[in-house]
C-alpha cells in the first residue's frame, strides 16, 4: 500500500523541484508510515468443509424424524375410547328341561308366560339397538324352582352384568335375592306383586306396587273426594283380606288425620241388618270391600244389589275383580262402583299401535300382557343402563309412561325401589274408565 500511495503522489507533480533535504525527505515519509498504519489488514479465511456423513449415521437421523413427527401426529389424534356395551341377565322360568307329566299344565302356562315376556323385552331392546345402543343379552332358565334361582346367583354371567332382570315369580325372587344382594347390583322384579318387605335387598327394583299401594290409593281418592264421616270396611271373614285393609287402616287414618271413622265388620250370608241403623239414605255410604272369594262375592253382590235400591253406595274393591268375570257389569255400574289396577292399556294410543305392528311383524302372532310388561321393562331400563349418566340410585327422578303403566319409583328401607303408580277406574258403560 505504501509503494502504491508513493507512486501516486511522485506521478501528480508537474514541475521538478530542488533536491530536498533530509527533515523534507521525513515529512513525506511520516504521512505514508501513518496510512499505512491505518489501513485494513487482510487475512487469510479458511473454510471448513463440512465432514462426510456416514451412510448409518444418515439412517438413524432419519428414523429419528420420523418417530419425531409419528409422536406429534399421535398426540394431535384424540383417543377414542372402545364403546361400552352393557350386559343384561334376564332369569326366566322356561322349564326347558323334560317337564313331569303331572304339572305339565302349571309348567306350560308359567313358559308361555316367559316365552312372552322375553319376546317383549327383546323387542324393546332391538328397537334401541337401531338406534345404534348395543347390548349383551344373556338369557337364563329358572326353571321356576327356587334352588335353581340360588345357582344362578352365583353364576359369572350373573355376577358380572350390569342388570339381573328376574326372576318374575315371589319364590324366585326371594331365593335369588338372598344370594346377591351383597353385590349391590339393580336387580329386577318385573311381575310379583308380592311385597319386597321380607327379601331384604337394597337394589331390589319392583315393577308391580304390591297391594298395599292400591289401598293407599283407596284411601287418598276418598280422603280427596268424597270425604265421608265414616267407612265400612266388608269382611269375609278370610285373614289374606288384612293385606289390603290393614294398610288402607293406615292411609285413611293418616291422611284424615283420623278425621274418617272406620266400621269394620264381618258379613255373613250376605245379612247387612246390623248396619242398617247407620247406613245414609240421603249421602253415598262408602263401601270397602277387599275380598276375592268367588261364593262370598256372589252372595255379597245380590244383597248389595237389593241394598242399593234404597241406600246410595260408593262401593271400592278389589284390584283383582277386573278379572272377575262372573261380576255383573250393571250392578257394578249401580253402585259406582271403583278398583285399582297397575295394568290398563290405551289401545288408540300411537305408541301401543306401533308396538302392536312392530310385535306382529316380528313373531307373527298377537301380543299378550306378558308381552306388553316385557317391552317396557326392556325400553325403559334398556335405556338406563345404556346411558353412562343414569343413576339406579336416584330412580325417584326419573319416571317413565309405559304402555300398560307409568313408573314412579320411591325408595323404601328394607324393600329397595317400588313402583308407587295405581291408576284408579270405574265401571262405566260396561267398561274401566280411569277417574279423573
Amino acid at each position: 500500500m505504501l509503494k502504491e500511495l508513493t507512486v501516486l503522489c511522485t506521478t501528480s507533480v508537474l514541475n521538478p523541484r530542488q533536491p530536498l533535504s533530509g527533515s523534507k525527505w521525513l515529512m513525506l515519509l511520516l504521512p505514508a508510515i501513518f496510512l499505512a498504519a491505518c489501513s485494513p489488514k487482510i487475512r487469510p479465511v479458511v473454510v471448513q468443509q463440512p465432514a462426510t456423513k456416514t451412510q448409518e449415521e444418515v439412517t438413524k437421523e432419519k428414523e429419528a424424524a420420523e418417530k419425531a413427527a409419528a409422536a406429534k401426529a399421535a398426540a394431535e389424534v384424540p383417543v377414542v375410547k372402545p364403546k361400552r356395551i352393557p350386559s343384561i341377565a334376564l332369569l326366566l322360568p322356561f322349564a326347558l328341561d323334560p317337564a313331569d307329566p303331572k304339572t305339565v299344565t302349571k309348567n306350560q302356562v308359567k313358559t308361555n308366560i316367559a316365552v312372552d315376556f322375553y319376546e317383549g323385552f327383546k323387542l324393546a331392546l332391538d328397537s334401541l339397538t337401531s338406534s345404534g345402543q348395543s347390548f349383551k343379552l344373556t338369557v337364563l332358565d329358572t326353571r321356576d324352582e327356587e334352588s335353581q334361582a340360588q345357582r344362578l346367583a352365583a353364576d359369572p354371567a350373573v355376577r358380572n352384568s350390569d342388570l339381573v332382570v328376574g326372576p318374575i315369580f315371589p319364590a324366585g325372587v326371594q331365593a335369588f335375592s338372598a344370594r346377591i344382594s351383597n353385590l349391590h347390583k339393580p336387580v329386577v322384579s318385573p311381575l310379583s306383586a308380592t311385597s319386597p318387605a321380607g327379601y331384604h335387598n337394597e337394589s331390589l327394583i319392583t315393577l308391580t306396587p304390591p297391594l298395599e299401594f292400591h289401598a293407599w290409593r283407596v284411601a287418598q281418592y276418598i280422603q280427596e273426594n268424597i270425604r265421608p264421616k265414616v267407612v265400612y270396611i266388608l269382611r269375609s271373614g278370610f285373614s289374606e283380606e288384612n293385606k289390603y285393609i290393614l294398610p288402607f287402616k293406615r292411609s285413611i287414618d293418616s291422611l284424615s288425620h283420623k278425621r274418617i271413622r272406620i266400621v269394620d265388620v264381618t258379613i255373613s250370608k250376605g245379612n247387612f241388618s246390623a248396619l242398617l241403623p247407620s247406613l245414609s239414605k240421603t249421602s253415598e255410604n262408602v263401601f270397602v270391600m277387599p275380598a276375592t272369594d268367588r261364593s262370598f262375592l256372589r252372595v255379597m253382590f245380590q244383597a248389595l244389589d237389593k241394598l242399593a235400591d234404597t241406600y246410595p253406595i260408593q262401593l271400592f274393591g278389589h284390584p283383582n275383580w277386573n278379572k272377575a268375570t262372573f261380576l255383573r257389569q250393571e250392578v257394578l255400574e249401580k253402585m259406582h262402583t271403583c278398583i285399582t289396577s297397575a295394568y290398563q292399556v290405551n289401545y288408540k294410543s300411537a305408541e301401543t299401535s306401533n308396538f302392536i305392528k312392530s310385535f306382529r311383524r316380528t313373531y307373527h302372532t298377537e301380543p299378550g300382557e306378558y308381552a306388553i310388561k316385557g317391552f317396557d321393562t326392556g325400553l325403559y331400563f334398556g335405556k338406563l343402563v345404556a346411558d353412562p349418566a343414569a343413576d339406579f340410585n336416584h330412580l325417584q327422578n326419573m319416571p317413565f309412561d309405559a304402555l300398560h303403566n307409568h313408573f314412579e319409583f320411591v325408595k323404601k328401607k328394607g324393600y329397595g325401589w317400588i313402583n308407587t303408580y295405581v291408576e284408579l277406574l270405574q265401571y262405566e258403560d260396561y267398561t274401566l274408565k280411569p277417574v279423573k
